[in-house]
């Protein structure tokens, strides 16, 4: 019988405790099951074209909070997980066992140990979960092998485990595994050291996937790693998300996308036509049929895959604004850009309403994706290979886990002309030293040529450098804290003038809401948004840490960053795209260091 054990935001499904993310509650940990498990009935169909095509996928499915209306009497919205880790220890005795050897009640996991010697014995003393499990880079997660571990010298010893903690120094080599029957005892230091001459003291991996359930193992020829269950790098979530806008945002878009699996065959208007009267699409009786006709031959224009450009789409509709469309989740004010940057800035524009849809695609362990932290971390083994997505269900689903977000923001865009400009006279020498670092920085790692994400180019880490700055002075002035506000940046070269892009949106979205309360996209009026600017360019000038900060070069210290660091351009892990890489205030304005690489005078 299922039983309520926590509750979590819709948001957090995707996002922290995803299919195969560890949760910590008070008296024991569960880990997320995969979608198999989820009971699709309740959920919230999620209306996004562009989003569904791109995951090749049918739908993508909210889980409601559990305040909303589910349409089913006196029920609440449920995912299901199962128990993980299944080793407890016992504070008292410090028995070490799976939870099945101990006394489970439905209130906890107790211990009723009276065998112990120079100790009080315990009386239904409260087990927990160990706190080390062990994970690989294909995904897997597998319970710390303990038996495997004590008993390397009597690998057929069944005797009874015990955790000791001595607690001298706070050091995992205080932490000792021992067996009462052949008297093994190993300190789970060895198991946290990670030579690459040696083979891994907790043997191989044994490809487990305990959030799909029973039989879901697999092979696996990676070496594990420990790693303590309540570990940040235990889940990386794989997000896809997309701007709602028009025409694919009002609600004849919104039918058809709902419909196109019953549109497969209806391939001119009179078929279409036949269908309504027929009473087969039913849905679309109360809408103008040539205005559904070509919003199905719009949808059937979308690609299908990774090889749709979300973004193209996305500057088109901010750059011609919401005039004239009757959008309730897209309303834009196109503002005068202010005389100080007219010739630096060609668009301010504030986005007054906004939906993003945000999906979950797939979920890493130990690093995330190559195009994120995992290839730009100074931290990570040069030996370290990378992480490979792990699947959120046995089988493949037609759908994904999503959620919709409604807030607002402000848009700018750099003037190409002059940014073309800047790039050909002042980037272009500084540009080829960055490339060249980058390509070494990925070769030291033994990252293959054919995995690294490219190289996004001079104008990318000059919009992600504004950004950065825009957002630390947005954020004294707004109100939103800097883990608020998310940047989403539009930066495109080609031969064609009409296909590149060069934009920012700064914007804060939030679930299980209509909307924010305005104190954002007021500061996108061409007077505050002067001012805005203008201290945003003159903090960048110097640095707490100058002139240190300024003569860093991208490249050094493991970084592939220049003239940046938390002190002056480094935003909230939430808020960045890019993990605070690529950024260099010497693009924006004259340092101390490279007076002459600025776009700004």
């Amino acid at each position: 019988m299922s039983k309520k054990i926590g509750e979590i935001r819709p948001s957090q499904y995707i996002s922290t405790f995803g299919p195969g993310a560890v949760i910590e509650l008070p008296d024991f940990s569960v880990i997320m099951a995969g979608l198999d498990e989820w009971e699709t009935r309740y959920c919230k169909n999620i209306t996004d074209p562009r989003l569904v095509r791109k995951l090749g996928l049918e739908k993508i499915l909210s889980l409601p909070s559990s305040g909303e209306n589910t349409g089913f009497y006196n029920q609440i919205p449920t995912v299901p997980s199962f128990r993980f880790p299944l080793f407890h220890v016992c504070p008292n005795c410090r028995k070490l066992a799976p939870y099945s050897q101990f006394s489970v009640e439905k209130d906890g996991i107790y211990c009723f140990n009276n065998k112990l010697k120079g100790k009080e014995p315990c009386d239904k003393v409260k087990a927990f979960p160990v706190r080390f499990v062990s994970a690989c880079e294909n995904g897997h997660l597998n319970e710390f092998p303990w038996n495997f571990y004590v008993h390397k010298s009597h690998p057929d010893c069944k005797g009874e485990l015990y955790l000791e903690d001595t607690a001298q120094s706070g050091a995992v080599s205080d932490i000792k595994v021992s067996c009462k029957k052949c008297g093994a005892s190993r300190s789970l230091n060895d198991a946290f050291q990670n030579r690459s001459d040696e083979k891994s003291a907790i043997g191989k991996c044994f490809g487990s996937r305990p959030w799909l359930g029973k039989n879901s193992g697999e092979s696996c020829d990676q070496t594990p790693r420990v790693i303590m269950r309540g570990a940040s790098n235990l889940y990386f979530s794989v997000i896809e998300s997309a701007l709602a806008i028009p025409p694919y945002s009002n609600l004849v878009h919104e039918v058809v996308a709902r419909s196109m699996k019953r549109l497969s065959k209806t391939d001119s208007f009179e078929k279409l036509q036949s269908a309504v009267e027929d009473g087969y699409l039913d849905e679309f009786e109360e809408f103008d049929l040539q205005e559904v006709w070509f919003a199905i031959q719009q949808q059937n224009k979308i690609v299908t895959g990774e090889s749709q450009d979300l973004l193209r789409p996305e500057w088109n509709a901010i750059i011609n604004g919401s005039a004239g469309n009757e959008e309730k989740d897209f309303q834009t004010d196109r503002q005068d850009v202010p005389d100080l940057f007219q010739s630096r800035l060609s668009h301010l524009i504030m986005v007054k309403r906004l939906k993003e849809v945000r999906a979950l695609k797939s979920f890493t362990r130990i690093s995330p994706l190559p195009d994120t932290t995992s290839l730009l971390s100074g931290d990570a083994d040069e030996s370290e290979t990378i992480s490979q997505e792990a699947p959120l269900s046995k089988k493949k689903l037609d759908w994904r886990p999503g959620v919709e977000t409604h807030g607002e923001g402000i848009f700018i865009a750099l003037n190409e002309e002059e940014l073309t400009k800047w790039e050909h006279e002042k980037a272009v020498q500084y540009g080829r030293g960055i490339v060249h670092n980058y390509e070494k920085y990925c070769d030291d790692r033994n990252i293959e040529e054919e995995r690294r994400a490219p190289f996004p180019g001079m104008r990318y880490m000059l919009l992600h450098t504004l950004s950065h700055a825009l957002i630390r002075e947005l954020c004294l002035s707004s109100g939103y804290s800097s883990s608020s506000l998310r940047e989403r940046l539009y930066s495109r070269e080609s031969d064609d003038p009409t296909q590149r892009m060069a934009g920012i949106l700064i914007y804060t979205a939030t679930p299980d809401s209509e909307g924010s309360l305005g104190g954002l996209v007021e500061l996108g009026k061409t007077e505050k948004f002067n001012e805005i600017l203008q201290k945003a360019l003159d903090q960048a000038r110097l640095c707490s840490n100058d002139p240190f900060c300024s003569e860093h070069t991208p490249g050094t210290m493991g970084n592939l960053s220049g003239a940046a660091c938390h002190s002056c351009m480094m935003a909230s892990e939430t808020s960045c795209e890019r993990a605070n890489h690529f950024l260099d205030r010497s693009l924006l304005v004259k340092t101390l260091s490279n007076p002459n690489l600025n776009y700004f005078e």
